[in-house]
């Protein structure tokens, strides 16, 4: 039996008999509350080992296809949906090819945009910044926000595509010389901090930890991370998106080349993004802090091993960022001299700090803040257990 913990379901599962044609699989929610979107995790080669097969794919008790997918670190993932107290039932059979589904989560580098890193679900979109803005100086820190309106679309592309078009400058150069009213008017027509329909980035990151970067504290002072020096993109969808960051080596007190890692990855139906850091080059143990700025006196909340905020966010109506970090480690919580909430979490060199991150807009499905947290509540609680 192997137990795989911190993931998002609220499930137990237990891997039964090969069948003829195929692995049945039951999954049964014992818990409280529904379960309206958990990913099933089970690991590839025992599976495929018992199908005899490169491949699989997973069908529902009505023999229905349900989307699945390889991940890069061995396992096969399916999503599911299951009411208290419920059970279902599925079935792993075996392929020569890989199936595919509609794409839910997807990212990549955009190189055009100054190496962000952005991906997204139907939920939402985040992005890191890259080595292009960190050589020219712009001191962007954390996470960055994507906010989709009334849309599930993946709506990246369609946002950074005009501000990425070297004509979309190139007029607005033209129309500045004749008329730069006009000039301003086409810039706000195509600009992706403006909502067009499909949504916006009106959160604010700058020095900042933004929307729940970790970094390494040291007498009171925060060593923000600038942006990253590698990047690799590991799962591209349908249900997990997955990137490794690797930063440059950094002096941090006493240590001269501290380097950290992180392991970003977004499930389909999630409001929350799994993380893991890692640092290389640490003397001894250290303190890690993770949390948001705080922009207005709106109260943070912190309880059972959860930070959130509720930020005002940019522009003049456009409502609020309803900010939350679940942390798997014990922690311990404090604002800072530059505002921020944070939670501290003293790691060893050889430690992983796991903990997850993301938001949700007040003007979508969930409409405030209690009903955030209690979101936020139910995902704390949530431990999928694999049984084979």
């Amino acid at each position: 039996m192997k137990q795989i913990s911190k993931l998002m379901a609220f499930a137990s599962l237990a891997l039964v008999s090969c069948q003829s044609n195929g692995v049945k699989v039951t999954v049964s929610n014992n818990s409280d509350s529904d379960c309206n979107s958990a990913i099933v995790e089970l690991w590839a080669d025992s599976v495929l080992s018992r199908l005899g097969s490169k491949y699989c794919y997973v069908t529902d008790s009505n023999g229905n296809e349900v989307a699945s997918q390889h991940t890069h670190d061995g396992k096969i993932i399916f999503r599911t949906s299951i009411g208290k107290g419920s059970s279902e039932e599925y079935q792993l059979l075996p392929s020569d090819t890989l199936h595919t589904y509609p794409q839910l989560t997807a990212g990549r580098l955009y190189p055009e945009r100054a190496d962000d890193m952005a991906w997204e679900n139907e939920m939402n979109g985040y992005r890191v910044y890259g080595p292009a803005t960190q050589a020219k100086g712009e001191r962007g820190f954390g996470y960055d926000l994507f906010f989709k309106h009334k849309t599930d679309d993946l709506i990246l592309e369609k946002l950074y595509g005009p501000e990425t078009d070297p004509a979309t400058w190139q007029k607005v150069d033209s129309l500045q010389k004749i008329d730069p009213e006009l000039a301003n008017k086409f810039r706000d027509s195509i600009s992706y901090h403006i909502d067009h329909g499909l949504g916006m980035d009106c959160y604010a990151v700058g020095p900042t930890l933004g929307a729940g970067v970790a970094a390494i504290l040291r007498n009171d002072t925060i060593f923000y991370p600038w942006c990253y020096e590698k990047a690799e993109v590991l799962d591209n969808g349908p249900l997990r998106f997955t990137a490794r960051l690797d930063f440059a080596p950094v002096r941090i007190a006493g240590d001269t080349a501290v380097v950290e890692h992180r392991l970003i990855s977004l499930d389909a139906g999630s409001y929350l993004n799994n993380t893991e850091v890692w640092y290389d080059g640490l003397s001894g143990n250290a303190d890690v802090v993770v949390g948001f700025p705080l922009r207005d006196d709106s109260p943070s909340f912190i309880s059972e091993g959860i930070i959130a905020y509720s930020d005002p966010t940019q522009g003049p109506d456009n409502g609020r960022a309803q900010l939350g970090i679940i942390i798997d480690n014990d922690f311990t919580a404090k604002s800072d001299k530059n505002r921020h909430v944070l939670g501290i979490v003293n790691i060893s060199p050889s430690d992983t700090l796991s903990y997850r991150w993301g938001f949700s807009w007040d003007r979508e499905d969930i409409k405030d803040m209690e009903s955030w947290i209690q979101y936020l509540k139910g995902q704390k609680r949530q431990n999928l257990e694999v049984e084979y």
